[in-house]
C-alpha cells in the first residue's frame, strides 16, 4: 500500500518526546511492507535529522513551525495553530498531486484544520481524549470556577467530537481512552494501537544507586510541574527524613525557574536539566516515581521506566491507561500519606524493589510489543481497504 502519514512532529531516532517516539516507530514498522510519504512541521535545527528518515520514504514534504508554545501566550498560541492550518494544507496538496491507499494521521490536533479526502481511507491516531482533563477540572472545582470548567469542557468535547468524526476509524492509545471516547462519542469507529512501551530501554542491565529516587518528564508541561511539585513538597520532606541518603533526581528541561531556585537549595535534591540520553537515569534509580495528578491516557515514562525493570509509585491516574496490577506490578498511591509509605517500602527492601521491577518489566514486554502494535495496523488498514 501506498499511505500518507501526517504528524506536527518530525519523528527521527532520539526524538525527545513520546508522540514523536511512537511516529518514528509506526514509520519504521510501516516501511516495512509500505510505500511511505511524509508531512511533517519542522521545528528549528530538526533538519540534521532529515537523512535519518529519509531512507524509510518515498516522499517528504515539510512545512516550517517554531516553539515551543508559550503557556498563557496569545501570540504563541496563534503561530502554533497557524503551523497545524498549513500542515494539513500541504497534506491537501499531496494528497490531490498524487495516489495513495491510505492516510494515516497523528494528534487530535492536527484534525482541526483537516479536511477529509473523498476517495482516501483516513485514519487518526488520538494521542490523548483532550477533554478527560477538561472534565476533570470541572468535577473537582467549586462554586464560580465550577461553571468555568464546566464550560471549557463543553468546548473541549464539542470540538473532539468534530475532529474524531472526520475519520473513517481512530485508534486511542489505551483501553481507557477508548471507553471514554466509546462514552463521549458514539458512532465514531475507534481501537486501541498500544504504544510499544519501553522503545530503547528495554532489557538495560541495572546499576541501582540504592536511594535513587528518579522522576523524568519535560518539565514545562504543567502536568510535570505539578507532578514535581507534589512530590517534592508533599511526600519528599518525609522521604528524606525517614532515609537521609536518599535522593530525587528531577531529569528534563523547563522546570520554572522560581521552582528550580526553591528545589536547589535541598543538597539531596538533583536537577538533572534536558538529557540527550536518558539510558543511565533509568539504570541508576532505585525507584521511578509520577504523582499524576490530571491528564491520563498512557503515561509513556512510566512504559520506559518499567520495561526498564524499575519500580514505579504513581496514582490511579497514572496508572489507568496502562491497567499494570497495583501491589505486584506496580504501586499504585493516591494520598500523600500512602505515597510516602510505597516510596520509602521499596527503598529500603531491595528484595521488593527488584520483585515489583521485574513483575512491570514483564508486564509491559507482554500487554506493550511491537508484534502487537504491527498486528493491529496490519489488521485494521487490511478491513479499510
Amino acid at each position: 500500500m501506498k499511505i500518507l502519514v501526517v504528524t506536527p512532529f518530525l519523528p527521527y531516532p532520539g526524538v525527545p518526546h513520546a508522540g514523536g517516539k511512537l511516529v518514528y516507530f509506526l514509520l519504521r514498522t510501516l516501511a516495512e511492507k509500505h510505500s511511505l510519504v511524509l508531512v511533517s512541521r519542522c521545528f528549528p535545527g530538526e533538519e540534521r535529522n532529515l537523512g535519518k528518515i529519509r531512507e524509510m520514504l518515498a516522499g517528504l514534504e515539510l512545512v516550517p513551525a517554531s516553539g515551543p508554545v508559550a503557556a498563557g501566550s496569545l501570540s504563541s498560541m496563534g503561530r502554533a495553530a497557524g503551523s497545524y492550518y498549513r500542515l494539513t494544507r500541504k497534506a491537501k496538496e499531496v494528497l490531490s498531486r498524487e495516489t495513495f491507499d491510505l492516510c494515516q494521521v497523528e494528534f487530535t490536533e492536527t484534525g482541526v484544520f483537516w479536511v477529509s479526502p473523498r476517495d482516501v481511507p483516513t485514519v487518526l491516531t488520538c494521542h490523548d481524549i483532550i477533554s478527560k482533563p477538561a472534565f476533570r477540572r470541572y468535577v473537582a472545582s467549586e462554586g464560580i470556577y465550577r461553571a468555568l470548567h464546566w464550560g471549557i469542557w463543553k468546548v473541549k468535547q464539542m470540538a473532539e467530537k468534530r475532529v474524531l468524526s472526520k475519520f473513517d476509524h481512530v485508534f486511542t492509545l489505551s483501553d481507557e481512552d477508548r471507553e471514554w471516547a466509546e462514552r463521549l462519542y458514539p458512532g465514531v469507529s475507534l481501537g486501541v494501537l498500544r504504544y510499544p512501551g519501553g522503545l530503547g530501554f528495554a532489557g538495560l542491565p541495572r546499576k541501582e544507586v540504592p536511594a535513587r529516587i528518579l522522576f523524568l518528564g519535560a518539565l514545562n508541561r504543567p502536568q510535570n510541574i505539578e507532578s514535581v511539585r507534589y512530590f517534592w513538597e508533599k511526600v519528599w520532606p518525609a522521604v528524606r527524613e525517614e532515609t537521609p541518603e536518599a535522593e530525587f533526581w528531577v531529569a528534563g528541561g523547563g522546570l520554572p525557574r522560581d521552582l528550580a531556585i526553591l528545589m536547589s537549595e535541598d543538597p539531596r535534591t538533583v536537577l538533572t536539566g534536558y538529557l540527550d540520553n536518558l539510558e543511565e537515569v533509568y539504570k541508576s534509580a532505585a525507584v521511578f516515581v509520577a504523582p499524576i495528578l490530571t491528564g491520563g491516557g498512557i503515561i509513556v515514562k512510566i512504559l520506559d521506566a518499567m520495561a526498564a525493570g524499575v519500580p514505579v509509585v504513581t496514582t490511579s491516574i497514572g496508572n489507568e491507561g496502562i491497567r499494570a496490577k497495583g501491589g505486584e506490578e506496580i504501586l499504585v498511591s493516591d494520598d500523600p500519606e500512602h505515597f510516602q509509605r510505597d516510596v520509602l517500602a521499596l527503598l529500603q527492601d531491595q528484595e521488593s524493589r527488584k520483585a515489583v521491577g521485574d513483575a512491570g518489566r514483564r508486564f509491559v514486554e507482554k500487554a506493550f510489543n511491537a508484534e502487537r502494535f504491527a498486528g493491529t495496523l496490519e489488521e485494521t488498514y487490511k478491513k479499510m481497504h
